[in-house]
């Protein structure tokens, strides 16, 4: 399953004007008193020529962060000059790092686990300031508590979670800014089951994510799913359960031997999601921990009944009954009991899809909820240590080229990973890169190449001034 990004420009590369990357010049020492207050009201941003540069960092492209790094660039890009990496190609390309961060504002990850990663390819060189989406949280490791300290500003996706992140960072503002939804492409659409290999006349439960999310603690919740959907079969004779995204291989396997009509759909193209959400009656979520999920607005959009554990903005949007069901976590005869409802009555299952379409459009689309990050991106913006010569449309136009190319890349690489470790075969993992690559051109693939055997975007071609 991908996620859709804005696919970038196209045209031929542009140079950088000479100082987005220089070298010279040292970064403040940083202040500790500033780095722990906390900034309740917005601070005035100085007038200062062109745009503030901010490199966003994803796990990857193609996936919930990497949807969520799209949303933000596109909701902000006039007010900054993004540059996007992803954590493969701050593997790749710790030159271009330490090329790009001293003509920085500050930087803005999405993961911890990018944010060690990028100080890992930074080594010597100063980091800018930082401001760290935390989606959720499954152990308060190393890792994580290092991306939360450095942190001049933090944002959390529930109320909930902002208490836990004061509880074990206290010191950085932390503002709640929960996960939106696209709802003008997510909405429903004729369903067209034969194309995702599901049973026209079956109680098609769905089933979204990637089985290695399951690796991080159990948190997706996999063993209450199997144990739910055995028990739902001896109610429902014509359940049919339909997985989409990485690995889900064997748990197709299993529950065709337990007599349990199954699929699995791998990855499809990001335009093909509202048609997937249309074909299943219903979108299941047994998870333990989630920051979103951001799959359940995807599927109140686009009008499908969510039964869903109560995590993350799951308390926040489903009203039982009325446009969605949620249980505690583990509670397997109430998720049970809210399936055989929907299964036993249609105007049910109409009604609450309505219901759930209209609780999140247009309230929970992503150009609402972002306008929550106006003030800590302006405090951000104030802190850069930075005396900005001031972006100008080439450099705003090489990033963009490099956005496409990291995209592209992160997409080809993704496949032959998961190819090279048996969760794909290689025509799978084709399929998959051909959808990772849905919105950009062969420019962009081109630039992509370069860019990871390091022919193009090279340090000192953009220290010159000049790209490729």
């Amino acid at each position: 399953m991908m996620r859709t990004m804005p696919p970038p420009p196209t045209r031929a590369e542009a140079p950088i004007p000479e100082g987005i990357c220089g070298l010279s010049g040292e970064r403040p020492a940083r202040d500790p008193q500033v780095h722990m207050q906390v900034q309740p009201t917005p601070l005035p941003v100085p007038a200062k020529p062109g745009k503030p540069r901010v490199l966003i960092l994803a796990n990857t492209a193609s996936w919930i962060v990497g949807q969520m790094a799209a949303h933000i660039m596109e909701r902000f890009k006039d007010r900054y000059e993004f540059w996007m990496l992803t954590d493969k190609m701050l593997r790749l390309r710790p030159d271009l790092v330490k090329a790009l961060l001293p003509g920085l504002d500050f930087i803005f990850p999405l993961a911890d686990k990018s944010y060690k990663l990028l100080r890992q390819a930074a080594g010597p060189v100063p980091l800018p300031p930082s401001i760290f989406w935390v989606h959720h949280v499954t152990t308060w490791n190393p890792s994580m508590m290092a991306a939360l300290h450095d942190a001049r500003e933090l944002i959390a996706c529930t109320p909930e979670w902002k208490a836990e992140i004061e509880r074990h960072c206290p010191g950085p503002a932390v503002t709640v800014i929960p996960h939106g939804v696209d709802a003008d492409f997510f909405r429903r659409v004729p369903r067209q089951r034969a194309r995702f290999g599901v049973p026209e006349n079956a109680f098609v439960v769905g089933f979204v994510g990637n089985k290695t999310s399951n690796y991080d603690e159990g948190r997706k919740g996999l063993d209450t799913l199997e144990i739910a959907m055995r028990e739902l079969r001896r109610h429902v004779p014509n359940l049919h359960v339909c997985f989409l995204g990485l690995g889900w291989d064997e748990e197709v396997r299993q529950f065709q031997r337990q007599g349990i009509s199954a699929n699995y759909t791998g990855f499809i193209p990001p335009s093909w999601l509202p048609a997937f959400y249309s074909a299943i009656n219903v979108h299941v979520v047994s998870s333990r921990i989630e920051g979103g999920p951001v799959t359940v607005l995807e599927a109140m959009a686009c009008e499908t009944a969510v039964v869903s554990t109560r995590v993350g903005l799951v308390p926040h949007t489903v009203v039982d009954g009325k446009n969605g069901f949620s249980t505690e976590i583990g509670d397997i005869e109430t998720m049970v009991r809210a399936l055989r409802d929907l299964w036993s009555s249609p105007h049910l299952l109409e009604s609450v899809g309505r219901a759930a379409r209209a609780a999140v459009y247009p309230h929970r689309s992503w150009g609402k909820v972002l306008d929550g990050l106006e003030e800590p991106l302006a405090r951000m913006e104030v802190r850069s240590p930075r005396a900005r010569p001031g972006s100008s449309p080439a450099s705003a136009k090489t990033a963009a080229q490099l956005a496409g190319a990291v995209h592209t890349m992160d997409g080809l690489l993704w496949g032959l990973a998961s190819c090279w470790q048996g969760l794909l075969s290689p025509r799978a993992a084709g399929r998959m890169v051909k959808a990772c690559w849905e919105g950009y051109g062969p420019a962009d693939i081109l630039r992509g190449l370069g860019l990871i055997t390091r022919s193009r975007f090279r340090p000192a071609s953009l220290q010159n001034g000049q790209v490729g």
